[in-house]
């Protein structure tokens, strides 16, 4: 049951539910969005706490609460910019693969399956990965921002990749 009870809680960190409360991002989504423009690749990491740091600087926004507020909020944020990327990667993708199938009996089409099998083991990896920064701190509070924290930078970490990767196919 004590496992259970864990499960839930983990869920409602990463996925806003009763347990968590993402912090309203239309005070800092201008200037999260200004900072990723133009941006691809690595370069993307520099916004990484854009939104969460000046979230922090509020008011509520320097406590347990406050904090992994702001955190799944600017993870939200690199949520939706990888959501944006992603449709234009996986056309790119399955493009490559169309030319590929000309090749040696398309052998080599398969750019776009990997990079959905890449995808869904990234999302699981996540997942876990952050699981274990939240359980490290057991029943401390700061397992609630280590989770979010972890959700925020992995998420930018990986819109970094897949920028990367969409740039390459231009």
């Amino acid at each position: 049951m004590k496992i259970l009870g864990v499960l839930v809680a983990m869920v409602c960190v990463w996925t806003g539910g009763a347990g968590a409360q993402t912090a309203d991002p239309a005070p800092w989504q201008g200037e999260f969005a200004a900072c990723i423009a133009g941006r691809s690749g690595p370069d993307f990491l520099a916004c990484v706490g854009r939104a969460a740091d000046p979230c922090q600087d509020a008011p509520g926004g320097s406590t347990t609460v406050g904090m992994t507020a702001c955190f799944a909020m600017e993870a939200d944020l690199w949520d939706a910019e990888l959501n944006r990327i992603w449709p234009a990667l996986r056309k790119a993708a399955k493009a490559q693969d169309a030319v590929e199938a000309d090749v040696m009996g398309g052998a080599f089409a398969n750019f776009d399956d990997a990079l959905l099998q890449a995808q869904r083991a990234w999302i699981a990896f996540r997942d876990a990965e952050c699981a274990l920064d939240y359980a490290q701190w057991g029943a401390g509070s700061m397992r609630s921002i280590a989770g979010a924290a972890c959700r925020m930078d992995m998420t930018a970490e990986r819109v970094a990749r897949l920028s990367e990767l969409a740039e390459f196919r231009h």
